[in-house]
């Protein structure tokens, strides 16, 4: 408890002295006071929270933006690595190829309850679930920033916008008119390559990025990954009302997939397996007056996994001295989906204190999974929907919000989002918000219809020798009964959003209250396999998770900025009755930490040099889908560092960088091995370092 409270005091007293320097007089001439139309140019704009472009101050819920300088001062590499910096989220690895982002709840290691969008798109996978974020076509380059939104969002983007969304933006292809080269190699293996180039034609501006990115994974594992990508994007004027964007992409490459089945590890060996990832995106806009605009988009997405092994003889038991042994097998885990969708958004200012942004859409979802893993063939999901978002600013200090999705799905049903709520504004640059959100998750493919299973045939030796015939074997591990309804979720968020009068302080702070209904689990039951019994997907949890969360952005004098983003969460895990929902226990629970906090330090001087220094401090959670509920990870901190250094070589700009990870030491990982009732190993993040070389001409 004394080191809970030493944690808090100091994150505050940084907060405290952060906001004393950011906005303690400037020594030289005092900045004339701002006007309203200053307040506004500075309050950052965002457009994932109702679909419509609204200030921060504005939004009816809490939303973090990860901006162009945060992305390249964290130091990271990958996608995820950026969501540490958000309150509330845990980033762990079940592997060196599968992270997995989560936010208040970390008992799922797939994350299937946030939505991801690029440019629009989903990119959630309807299979397994979740987002194959090491086979998505795009790179840290190519984006311009990532809006989090932080709370249930399905009355803007439907199921699955069930804890949040991240919104990745990519960059527009008039700010990339130039060729680069970048390079980084480091430690575990790492070994990357990307080359950008952009240019436009009158109307036209396009750009293209190809990169192959390779290592190794985490110490004593065979986890690598070898992504080979690519992508495009092209933006056309038309005319001065018309604009066309078109966008294509193509990820693949191997994955190292280890053993880690320890009582019987012939049943899954070494192996490796084959992941492929392609879109296409097009997109029509069109400017129909002030305030006024129609905008049509349609996508596909094809992703699949190739996982087809043989299994080695496993010995089950011996009898009568003699050896019974289960022959190998082929066994195919594949899977492949295709998504198509097509969706037409209306946004109108109706009058001068009223805007909506309002429409709908048709997606069909196909999905398809190997012998062992869905045997049934190809199962689809198609699905119809609806969506209205009303702002209402009622006079200069109240402002409404209100919305709702209705989808019907060809599985589950028709079900409707609600959401509502209501800022006050006691100034341009500052609100108080009162909101409550209801959404929804519909269960994935592998939820809703799997089978995943072994079927072999056995044999009696005798020092090698065949004696007799053993009997078939059929085992079912993890099976769908189409029966797994949609998960719940209805959630209370007062929140205060402030910008100070120069711009220099921004800050947020939201108390929150998330009642999750229904949550999908394995439960175990008698059923008529080798081992009499099998695990089935049902609603099995339901949980009360309440907290605080604080986000703040400085901006000091010499244009340095400090972030720091804190998160404060308390659970309350009810397990339910086998299909009911009925509560049969209830306890505290440590699905998520109860504390996360995060500061990154930002600093460009004279435009030569840059750096950036990132901690992070993750509290005591329970290890992702683990055997026994006691396998805990403790507390864990981490320190990032990254410098660099701008040349101009022969007329081209030369970068050079450095960034040092886990500068702290060694820590585990969020993976604990589920197969392990005792025990269980740890995947261990070592300290590392990679230098980063890029040309741009």
């Amino acid at each position: 408890m004394p080191g809970v409270i030493t944690r808090r005091l100091v994150c505050a007293h940084l907060l405290f002295m952060a906001m004393l320097v950011a906005v303690r007089p400037a020594p030289a001439q005092q900045a004339p006071p701002l006007n309203e139309a200053d307040y506004w140019q500075d309050v950052p704009v965002v457009v994932s929270v109702t679909r419509m472009s609204q200030s921060v101050v504005n939004a009816p819920q809490a939303v973090t933006v990860i901006d162009r300088q945060m992305i390249e001062a964290s130091g990271a590499r990958e996608i995820p690595e950026l969501f540490r910096l958000v309150p509330g989220f845990v980033v762990g690895y079940h592997d060196g190829h599968t992270p997995g982002v989560s936010y208040h709840y970390t008992k799922d290691r797939f994350s299937r309850q946030m939505q991801v969008l690029i440019d629009g798109r989903s990119v959630y996978t309807t299979a397994i679930g979740g987002v194959p974020w090491a086979t998505l076509p795009i790179t840290l380059d190519d984006i311009e920033r990532i809006e989090v939104v932080r709370g249930p969002n399905s009355a803007s983007f439907g199921a699955n916008s069930f804890l949040g969304v991240i919104n990745i933006i990519t960059r527009h292809p008039v700010l990339d008119h130039e060729t680069s080269v970048k390079t980084n190699l480091g430690d575990e293996g790492v070994r990357e390559v990307f080359v950008r180039h952009g240019g436009g034609a009158g109307k036209l501006d396009y750009r293209v990025s190809a990169g192959f990115v390779e290592d190794d994974g985490f110490p004593d594992r065979l986890d690598y990954k070898r992504t080979r990508l690519a992508s495009f994007r092209a933006d056309y004027a038309v005319n001065a009302r018309d604009m066309l964007t078109f966008e294509a992409g193509v990820a693949e490459g191997p994955r190292g997939v280890e053993n880690r089945t320890t009582d019987l590890p012939g049943l899954s060996p070494d192996r490796e397996k084959e992941e492929f990832n392609h879109f296409q995106q097009i997109r029509w806009q069109r400017s129909l007056g002030i305030g006024e605009s129609v905008a049509v988009q349609f996508y596909h997405i094809f992703q699949s996994v190739d996982e087809i092994f043989i299994t080695e003889p496993v010995t089950l038991a011996t009898i009568g001295g003699n050896d019974w042994v289960v022959e190998p097998m082929q066994v195919d885990f594949s899977r492949r989906t295709h998504r198509y969708e097509l969706e037409l958004e209306h946004d109108v200012d109706l009058t001068r204190d009223l805007r909506l942004a309002w429409g709908g859409g048709v997606r069909d979802d196909q999905v398809w999974g190997g012998h062992n893993l869905m045997p049934d063939g190809d199962i689809h999901n198609h699905l119809r929907y609806g969506f209205a978002n009303l702002e209402w600013s009622a006079s200069r200090a109240w402002l409404f919000n209100a919305g709702a999705m209705v989808e019907d799905y060809s599985t589950i049903g028709t079900h409707v989002s609600p959401r509502a709520g209501v800022n006050y504004r006691f100034s341009p640059g500052n609100s108080l918000r009162l909101t409550r959100s209801d959404a929804i998750r519909a269960p994935s493919m592998f939820e809703y219809a799997s089978l995943y299973h072994y079927d072999a045939t056995s044999n009696f030796y005798n020092n090698g020798t065949l004696v007799a015939p053993g009997s078939d074997i059929y085992e079912e591990f993890w099976v769908g009964t189409r029966n797994a309804k949609v998960e719940e979720i209805t959630s209370y968020e007062l929140g205060y959003h402030a910008l100070s009068n120069e711009g220099r302080l921004e800050f947020d702070i939201k108390v929150f209250h998330d009642d999750l209904r229904r949550l999908i689990g394995l439960s175990t039951v008698p059923t008529n396999d080798f081992n009499n019994e099998h695990q089935i997907f049902n609603n099995r949890y339901s949980f009360i998770i309440r907290g605080l969360e604080l986000e703040a952005k400085i901006t000091f004098f010499d244009k340095s900025r400090l972030y720091l983003g804190y998160a404060y969460i308390d659970i309350e895990e009810r397990i339910l009755a086998f299909n009911s929902d009925t509560v049969t226990r209830t306890q505290d629970a440590e699905e998520a930490p109860h504390e996360t906090v995060s500061l990154l330090y930002m600093m460009d001087i004279d435009h030569r040099y840059s750096a950036g220094i990132g901690y992070y401090y993750t509290g005591r959670v329970q290890g992702w889908e683990s055997a026994k509920e006691e396998n805990y990870r403790e507390a864990v901190q981490r320190l990032d560092v990254r410098v660099a250094r701008y040349f101009d070589w022969e007329g081209h700009d030369l970068e050079l960088a450095l960034a040092a990870r886990n500068v702290l030491g060694d820590y585990p990982e969020m993976e604990l091995l589920r197969h392990q009732t005792a025990n269980p190993q740890e995947t261990m993040a070592e300290a590392s370092a990679y230098v980063t070389l890029k040309v741009s001409m």
